[in-house]
């Protein structure tokens, strides 16, 4: 414990341990719930955004409305605030490993425009990263995928997922990766300790 607590005031050595293993810390951040602050923009429909099998047949209809409401409002993805401390925990984040942003796309059947619509949503995305966080990401740090984020990335235990769904984590971890749950009052540190714990 005591040598935790010494490496983690010395992240470059964490990195050097971890490339003798022949492989660098990938790490990757959810976008809606991490990075931006989603819920700010639909603060009463947030409970919506879960998983449909979850939900009652009324809560079903309401989360149809609750996206096709997003649909109406061409501004939706652009307007999405940084959720705050973002930028100290990406600062301190980027000490261990390389950082990349991996977002899942809302299916096409939500949307009235269907795949076209979601096509935009992926493009909104990934403009959001780079007009906001852009020194932190590039396009090539950007992953938008269709699939869940196991199934899409089949990560390996240096890769860490940093998600605000307990679900995504569950997933990313069976597929062999290992994942830190998000909230707002958890600090970077806190964070980091959660992977020296994890290893």
């Amino acid at each position: 414990m005591i040598f935790v607590h010494w490496l983690l005031n010395f992240p470059f050595l964490f990195r050097i341990v971890d490339m003798t293993k022949g492989y660098d810390m990938k790490i990757y951040f959810d976008m809606d719930g991490v990075l931006a602050d989603f819920d700010s923009m639909v603060p009463n429909s947030a409970n919506l955004n879960h998983p449909s099998e979850s939900l009652t047949p009324e809560l079903r209809a309401a989360k149809k409305r609750f996206w096709q409401d997003i649909e109406k409002n061409k501004n939706f993805w652009r307007d999405i605030p940084v959720i705050t401390g973002t930028n100290q925990m990406l600062s301190t984040f980027q000490k261990y490993g390389e950082l990349f942003v991996l977002s899942k796309a809302p299916g096409a059947n939500k949307f009235i425009g269907g795949a076209t619509y979601a096509e935009f949503v992926a493009s909104e995305k990934r403009q959001w990263v780079l007009k906001h966080l852009g020194h932190f990401f590039d396009d090539a740090h950007i992953i938008i995928c269709n699939a869940p984020k196991g199934a899409a990335m089949n990560p390996t235990q240096n890769d860490i997922l940093v998600d605000d769904r307990p679900e995504n984590i569950q997933e990313w971890e069976s597929h062999g990766g290992r994942g830190i749950l998000f909230t707002k009052s958890t600090t970077p540190k806190q964070m980091i300790q959660q992977i020296t714990k994890q290893r």
